[in-house]
């Protein structure tokens, strides 16, 4: 409880007075990314999951070749698709860019953030993939308050020269570190609504604490378009927690709508893996003109979407489900609890 305290005195008291911007794909289209790109007075540092957008690419190439400093963190070989980034990695080495694809400790470079000229940060959702800017839902924001990206700056740079990376503020999600710490206090502190773009929910603590917080009245409405595991969509349900799946965009989105005051947006996944073994950042916000377009999205995406016709295929069993979510319960109060 203290820590909840303390953390929602920091955020109140560092909430930025800096306006920022949202963008919602795939309405937007590549045109953010490359203006500000294109834009570049003389740095830009890139940490990236997925890389294979052409237009993007020979963007930074550009760049590079007008003698701009371009940095670049790309993970060398992504879960499951090892070669998505070879023609990226390829070109860069041809065009000399810097880059690297290893961060020591971490599994996976999942953040996807832009920092352009040190003084603007671009915090983002999205891989820069063909896929990003066709039938998939995401975002990204525009930071520009200095102490945030000055930290996004340090990040950055311990871990290209392979040091240990500081967080301070409390608007930053850092994965791993205290991520999964500071949503459950986001979650817990929801009185009326939480609505979540998820593109995976399988984090049994993060389960727990939706859960419990829509069995104490909180409207928890969930969007994804993943198949959510069969026990814990029976557990979510038994809670109160609605699920829909989008059938008309793949979301891809990371962002969470908390009493339509706090946003959470980037590329933390809600998956064990994704708050502890990887590189994650997502960014805190109570800026109304990013909450208010950021819900109306939410809203057309929601009644677009399908509701949850889920049917557990091994608790099909009424007093088997029951005894599972009983199970379920408990195992998850162990966990909180630890």
């Amino acid at each position: 409880m203290r820590f909840l305290s303390m953390f929602f005195i920091f955020i109140i008291c560092t909430t930025s007075v800096f306006a920022d911007q949202l963008i919602i794909e795939p309405e937007m289209g590549r045109a953010p990314i490359l203006n500000a790109i294109n834009n570049t007075r003389y740095s830009l540092h890139l940490v990236m999951y997925g890389f294979t957008d052409d237009a993007i690419l020979n963007a930074l190439i550009n760049q590079h070749d007008r003698g701009k400093n371009v940095q670049i963190i790309l993970e060398e070989a992504p879960y499951k698709a090892g070669k998505e980034n070879v023609k990226a990695i390829n070109a860069f080495t041809k065009h000399g860019l810097n880059w690297q694809g290893t961060i020591p400790s971490i599994r996976l470079i999942h953040q996807k953030t832009l920092v352009i000229d040190a003084d603007k940060a671009l915090v983002m959702t999205f891989n820069f993939t063909n896929s990003t800017f066709k039938q998939t839902r995401n975002f990204a924001l525009v930071l520009e308050d200095p102490r945030l990206v000055r930290e996004i700056e340090e990040h950055f740079s311990a871990d290209w020269n392979h040091q240990v990376s500081l967080s301070h503020h409390p608007s930053l999600i850092w994965s791993p570190g205290e991520s999964r710490r500071k949503i459950i206090a986001l979650i817990n502190h929801a009185k009326q609504s939480i609505s979540i773009y998820a593109q995976q929910l399988n984090d049994y603590k993060i389960v727990g604490a939706l859960a419990n917080a829509a069995k104490g009245g909180v409207q928890i409405d969930v969007l994804t378009s993943r198949k959510l595991n069969d026990k814990q969509a029976a557990y979510l349900q038994q809670r109160g927690v609605n699920i829909r799946y989008s059938k008309d965009l793949y979301i891809h989105a990371k962002a969470f709508i908390i009493d339509q005051q706090t946003a959470i947006i980037g590329s933390t996944n809600l998956t064990r893996a994704s708050l502890d073994d990887n590189r994650e950042l997502s960014v805190i916000t109570q800026d109304k003109n990013i909450i208010k377009p950021l819900s109306e999205t939410f809203e057309k995406d929601w009644q677009n979407a399908n509701a949850n016709t889920q049917q557990p295929s091994l608790l099909k069993n009424k007093r088997v489900l029951l005894h599972a979510i009983k199970m379920f319960d408990r195992y998850l109060s162990l966990l909180i609890d630890g």
